[in-house]
């Protein structure tokens, strides 16, 4: 199983009464996990494959070890997230409840692949999470799965005041918008209308491209400058009383 490592980083099922119980890894066997967290990925994936299981609990001692640098920490936490699959869960939803934003953001990144259902319920949470990186993350997770509380939460989340800095609107509010606007809602047509005049112009775009979805209308004709099809837009649900 291959883990797809978030580009934003500069980077069954689980009982909620507790965690799995981890052997405490020997010193050797401590060595030779980290080892193997210095191959490189494609070798690292190889090794895992082989005897991953065997490192288990070195990974996540790594992993949870607050000298060892965020990287290695990141790696380790993958590594045992791709060991053990969705076995990991436990320490992975453990992880994402961590003080270190990048430790919830590995969780978060590992735990959509190996159980995506209990990573969905951690991005609901991570959503609002101090950390905009992880914000960012749990916003590419909850993507996959628009359900209508999922939609409302995005929307909730769109104007809060976390995702402004100095008034100035933040990337994840774009974000936010470009994935709403992959399926738009009809109820919603009202509020993509209103971010026609979003004073972040970096959300006015995939609100067009919701108007677009949601009228079946195309305005403009070849390449057109952002301004203008956001003036023509304008001017069309104007006319047509949107």
């Amino acid at each position: 199983m291959k883990l797809k490592i978030a580009a934003s980083l500069l980077i069954a099922g689980l009982s909620s009464t507790g965690f799995a119980a981890v052997a405490k890894p020997s010193s050797s066997t401590l060595s030779s996990a980290n080892e193997l967290l210095k191959l490189p990925a494609e070798n690292r994936r190889m090794a895992l494959q082989g005897q991953g299981e065997k490192f288990y609990s070195s990974f996540i001692t790594i992993a949870f070890n607050d000298s060892e640098t965020m990287s290695v920490r990141w790696r380790a936490l993958m590594a045992a997230a791709e060991a053990r699959g969705n076995k990991a869960t436990a320490d992975l939803v453990k992880a994402g409840h961590h003080t270190q934003w990048y430790m919830r953001n590995a969780a978060l990144v590992a735990l959509s692949e190996v159980n995506p259902t209990e990573g969905h319920k951690l991005a609901q949470k991570l959503i609002k999470d101090k950390a905009l990186v992880v914000r960012s993350a749990a916003v590419e997770v909850l993507e996959k799965d628009q359900t209508p509380e999922v939609r409302d939460l995005l929307w909730d989340e769109l104007n809060q005041s976390y995702n402004f800095k100095n008034n100035q609107s933040l990337w994840i509010r774009h974000q936010i918008v470009e994935a709403l606007a992959k399926k738009p809602q009809d109820h919603e047509l009202k509020i993509f209308v209103g971010l026609l005049s979003d004073k972040d112009s970096r959300v006015q775009l995939p609100a067009v491209s919701g108007l677009e979805k949601l009228t079946g209308v195309k305005l403009g004709e070849g390449s057109m400058k952002q301004s203008q099809l956001v003036g023509l837009w304008k001017d069309y649900v104007k006319k047509e009383r949107l």
